[in-house]
Parts: structure tokens; C-alpha cells; sequence
């Protein structure tokens, strides 16, 4: 698989009524009553009451029994993500994030250590390169916070000062610094003509975030002021994101119809249909696919393919035709949950689900140039 991507989820943040339902939820399950989960409450009063070895200190005991009772349920895209992952994971979905512009790595001793880009926020301040991360709001800095850690820690609302106390290997000195965040892109689409067909444009999309749809529209219009004609989604590896992103991308190049419809428990299928045509309805268009191309991603190829719009070139899809709701904790964990089922027009709920192409890679050849060389191919027939 050319990329490896997070679970697609439905980031959504639905009102206050959801916002009740999660800390409803959260509240029955992290602290369970005799009469509801009495095997639960005697199993961490047997642990907290008789174990030799030291007991996590909260919240790591609740996070396993988080852990537990998700991995029970007969969902394989049901998960407990832990605060630090699921603000990472946020700032993906969004395309964006706040932060002081800093490279941040491990060095030889596992010291967490920043490496500031030029005429960013940090350099400016004067964190100089392998300065290594000691406190961040005073907070200590030490072996088990990891990288992922001191980043979401360092990462906040654009706009406001985060506190930095580093350590000058050079100097033997610590310093502290206030620096103030702004904005970072997180692109979610990489694009360029082909070398050898340069009126061919190839748009690698890697995630469907809250962004894409932006990016995708900058890619073409760029693209074609360089005089490209024909162009290439690739959706290989793709392992979907947001599905509203999804229905707004598969938009951009339809001009009339239904992009997906879903389908909740015990509730009435919904349809997601194109609004007013889209702005590249009549570019020449090629869809990449192959089996890490899932969810939103399969929203998008699913849509176009079904309206005869682009052809999809490459190997099936992984077929993942639901639907997760991610609803978020008081300690910003998250739980994401399979709460539907969606699926192409023409499809239904009862079939097995997997995109297949319409012009087959030779599955003893499938190398990633053999694909991009079909859809030339394609083109140039056309």
C-alpha cells in the first residue's frame, strides 16, 4: 500500500444533544454502579484491594477498561482513542492546526528535541536546533510523554502563547520561551504533471479532510494555468476521512444526482445529493483505486463511477461501506463507534460492498507506474 492512513471516521460534533449523550455515556461506563456492572466494580475492588504490582494511576485503569469493553463489541472499526492521539488525529481531519513551526524528533539519548523552520514563530523566539524539550506550560517534559505527546502539547488554538522550557546541550543552560502560535496547513493532496505526459496532471490525495476539497480545486486550477488537459485522482492507498469532505469532493465533478446514500439504525436511507453542478463537471478525469482505497475515498470513486462520470483504473477497493461517529470524551479521548451504513447510487444496504474497476491493473503487475500509465493510456485513446 503506497500510504498507510488513520480509521475514517465522521468527525462530528452534533449539538448539545450529543454533547449530553457522551458525557452520559461516559459517566455510566467510567463509573459503573453495583446494580449496572457489578462484575466490573468487584474486579477493580479485587485489583485496587489485592494487587502486588503498582496499580496505573486513573486515568490509564478507566482507558483499559475503555479499551475492553470497545474490543468486546462485534465492530472491528469501533475504537478508544487516548487524548494525545485523538488530538492529533484531529488536527488531520482538519487540514490545520496551531503551532510555533518546529520539527520535532528524537535524538540519540531518546530526548525529545525541536528543530525550528526558517521564519517560523520558535526561530524567531530563538529555540535554536537540538534544543531539547524540557517543560512545555510547565508542565515536565520526561521519557513516557513521547513525541506525540510534547507535539499535542505544543500544538493549541492559533493565536495564543504556549511556554517552552528547552535545554542548550551547548551551552549547558536552560532557557525558557513564550511564543505565539499560528496557523500550519496539513495537505492532504499533492500534485504535479507527469514528466513524460506533462498535459496529464496527477492529484494524489492521501486523506479526506475538512481541507481536500480546497486543495483539490487549487490543484486543477494550478494544473491547468500549466496547460494541463487531463487529470488523474489518485485514491490509491486512500483510507477515507470525513464523509461529509467525501460527498463535497465527489461534487466537485458531478453536475447533477446522488453522491451516497446512508442509512442508521432503524431509520429511513438518506440521500446526499449534488446541489448545483460542479466546476470541473466537464475536465477529462481518471480515478486510481486499489485495495487501501476505503470509505470516503470509495464515496468519491463510487459516486463518479456510478455516474459515468471517470473511470477508476488500478484493483478493487477495500469495500467499507460504514459509517463511524466519533463523540468525544471530557478528557479529550474519543470513542468512534459504527453508528451506520452507506452506500453508491444503485447500490442498496443488503449487498456486499467493494468498488471494481473499470480498467483492471494485470494483478501479477501492478506497480504503481503500470497504473498511472493505464490511465494515459485511457486518455490518450479517448
Amino acid at each position: 500500500m503506497k500510504k498507510e492512513i488513520i480509521i475514517s471516521a465522521v468527525l462530528t460534533i452534533l449539538s448539545l444533544a450529543i454533547a449530553f449523550a457522551a458525557g452520559f455515556f461516559t459517566h455510566q461506563f467510567l463509573y459503573p454502579s453495583e446494580l449496572e456492572l457489578p462484575l466490573l466494580s468487584r474486579a477493580r475492588t479485587i485489583i485496587e484491594n489485592h494487587a502486588y504490582y503498582p496499580i496505573p494511576e486513573d486515568p490509564a485503569l478507566e482507558y483499559g477498561m475503555i479499551h475492553g469493553m470497545v474490543s468486546a463489541l462485534d465492530d472491528p472499526y469501533a475504537s478508544f482513542v487516548e487524548p494525545i492521539q485523538h488530538e492529533l488525529e484531529r488536527d488531520n481531519f482538519a487540514g490545520e492546526f496551531g503551532g510555533i513551526g518546529a520539527e520535532v524528533s528524537l535524538d540519540e539519548d531518546n530526548q525529545v528535541v525541536l528543530f525550528p523552520f526558517a521564519d517560523s514563530p520558535a526561530r524567531e523566539a530563538g529555540i535554536e536546533d537540538g534544543d531539547v524539550v524540557v517543560a512545555v506550560d510547565g508542565i515536565e517534559v520526561t521519557p513516557e510523554t513521547g513525541i506525540n505527546g510534547v507535539v499535542a502539547m505544543v500544538r493549541g488554538p492559533v493565536g495564543e502563547r504556549v511556554e517552552i522550557t528547552i535545554f542548550r546541550p551547548s551551552e549547558e543552560t536552560e532557557y525558557t520561551f513564550t511564543i505565539k502560535r499560528t496557523s500550519f496547513s496539513l495537505p492532504s493532496v499533492a500534485y504535479r504533471p507527469l514528466d513524460q505526459y506533462p498535459q496529464v496532471g496527477l492529484i494524489d490525495v492521501n486523506l479526506i479532510a475538512s481541507s481536500t476539497a480546497d486543495e483539490i480545486t487549487t490543484a486543477i486550477d494550478e494544473l491547468q494555468s500549466q496547460g494541463v488537459e487531463y487529470f488523474i485522482l489518485d485514491l490509491q492507498g486512500n483510507g477515507g476521512g470525513l464523509l461529509d469532505a467525501g460527498i463535497d469532493i465527489a461534487r466537485l465533478f458531478l453536475a447533477e444526482g446522488v453522491v451516497m446514500t446512508q442509512q442508521y439504525e432503524g431509520q429511513e436511507p438518506e440521500d446526499f445529493e449534488v446541489r448545483q453542478p460542479g466546476p470541473f463537471t466537464e475536465i477529462p478525469l481518471a480515478v486510481l483505486i486499489d485495495h487501501g482505497s476505503a470509505s470516503a475515498s470509495e464515496i468519491i470513486a463510487g459516486a463518479l463511477q456510478a455516474h459515468q462520470r471517470a473511470p477508476l483504473i488500478g484493483s478493487p477497493s477495500f469495500g467499507k461501506n460504514t459509517i463511524q461517529l466519533v463523540f468525544t470524551l471530557e478528557d479529550n479521548s474519543s470513542i468512534h463507534v459504527t453508528s451506520a451504513v452507506w452506500w453508491p447510487p444503485g447500490g442498496s444496504a443488503d449487498l456486499d460492498f467493494q468498488l471494481t474497476p473499470d480498467i483492471a491493473a494485470d494483478p501479477e503487475n501492478a506497480g504503481y507506474d503500470q497504473v498511472i500509465q493505464l490511465a494515459v493510456d485511457f486518455f490518450l485513446e479517448e
